[in-house]
């Protein structure tokens, strides 16, 4: 995927196109300034940031796309591939392994691209919060809720909820309610990645090559 060499082009609703998983596997507040100004921080630690909220152009929208958009591409695909397959096979150590936070030369592919996705995002703003941001930025929130199932269904614990509750234990999942919380976060995400890239690419104009959904 290449930046268009026009530098002056109309916005455009560019045609979808696809990312295909293999088979099919059988959805968040509106974020407030606060919110946003928190996650958008957040953000900055992972991946260096364009400056906060400056002025949108066609220059710094370019150096955004070309820092931040691969990364997406490469969590979009592996969320369409290596983690369906993960979760095909109830692979919950490897799922666990790619849930790793981020630190000094270690974490997960997951975590990865949240940065990232925070950052492209924030690229649609200037002096003011777009609501496009805003609305990219709640997708990005649902998917970070299907990651957090799936954190669930790896370690394959939820709290006991029996008569001693009260002393926070946990109890085991059995194998079918692991794969099943596994497979809906899956597909939660898979919506939400959908959701945030058509957001995005919705008026990005030929400058850009617009990114591909999961199908």
């Amino acid at each position: 995927m290449t930046t268009i060499a026009a530098l002056v082009e109309p916005p455009v609703l560019p045609t979808r196109s696809c990312v295909r998983a293999s088979t099919p596997l059988d959805g968040v507040a509106p974020l407030n300034r606060r919110n946003f100004l928190s996650t958008a921080a957040a953000a900055v630690a992972v991946a260096p940031a364009l400056p906060a909220f400056a002025e949108s152009t066609l220059v710094t929208r370019q150096q955004a796309y070309t820092r931040y958009v691969p990364r997406i591409e490469r969590g979009r695909d592996f969320w369409a591939g290596g983690l369906r397959k993960y979760i095909a096979s109830s692979d919950w150590a490897a799922i666990k392994r790619e849930l790793e936070p981020l630190g000094k030369n270690k974490g997960g592919a997951i975590p990865k691209f949240f940065g990232p996705m925070r950052l492209w995002a924030s690229s649609f703003s200037g002096k003011t919060i777009s609501d496009k941001t805003i609305a990219m930025e709640e997708a990005v929130e649902e998917l970070s809720e299907a990651a957090s199932s799936l954190q669930i269904a790896a370690d394959g614990t939820v709290k006991d909820s029996g008569f001693l509750s009260f002393l926070g234990g946990k109890k085991a999942m059995d194998e079918s309610q692991r794969t099943r919380l596994a497979q809906d976060a899956y597909k939660k995400g898979v919506l939400a990645f959908n959701k945030y890239i058509e957001i995005g690419n919705d008026g990005l104009g030929l400058s850009f090559a617009p990114i591909d959904t999961i199908d």
